[in-house]
C-alpha cells in the first residue's frame, strides 16, 4: 500500500471514529495544552494504578489530524508501565519533528500513518499535541 493512502486511510479513520474520546472522570492524572499557531486544544486524560496506564482518554477541540493522533495515543499507552509511555511519547514527538528522519515503528502500526504529517510542516504541532499533553497529564495529578 502506498504510504499515502495509509496516511489519509488511517487518520480519516481516527478522526471520523475516534477511540477513546471522552472525559475520564475516575483520571488520576490529566493535562490540557493549546496549540497556539491554531487553537486547537486537547486533554489527556490517564487512571494510573501500580505505575501503569490503566485507561486513557481524551476530550479535543481540534483538527482531524489532532483527533486521530489522540485517537490512537489513547489505543497505544493503555496497559503500558508509565516509564514506557513517556518514553514511547517522547519518541514520537520526538522523530515527528525530525524531518529527516523517518518515524521508526513497526510497519504494522498505526502510528506510521503519522510519517505523513512531515510533509506538512504547519502540521507536525497537530500531530504531536496529543503526545505533549500526555507527558504533561503524567507530570500532573488530578488528585
Amino acid at each position: 500500500m502506498d504510504p499515502k493512502d495509509l496516511y489519509k486511510q488511517t487518520l480519516l479513520k481516527h478522526s471520523k471514529s475516534p477511540h477513546n474520546e471522552g472525559e475520564l472522570i475516575d483520571s488520576t492524572h490529566q493535562a490540557k495544552l493549546t496549540n497556539s499557531l491554531c487553537g486547537d486544544e486537547v486533554t489527556v486524560y490517564l487512571k494510573i494504578e501500580s505505575n501503569s496506564i490503566q485507561r486513557a482518554t481524551f476530550t479535543a477541540q481540534c483538527c482531524s489530524i489532532c483527533t486521530a493522533s489522540a485517537s490512537m495515543l489513547t489505543q497505544k499507552v493503555q496497559g503500558l508501565p508509565t516509564e514506557e509511555a513517556h518514553y514511547f511519547a517522547q519518541k514520537i514527538t520526538t522523530q515527528l519533528q525530525d524531518k529527516d528522519k523517518p518515524l521508526v515503528l513497526s510497519a504494522d502500526d498505526e502510528l506510521q500513518s503519522l510519517e505523513g504529517v512531515k510533509q506538512f510542516k504547519s502540521r507536525i504541532r497537530c500531530a504531536t499535541l496529543p503526545w505533549e499533553a500526555m507527558l504533561a497529564s503524567l507530570a500532573s495529578s488530578s488528585e
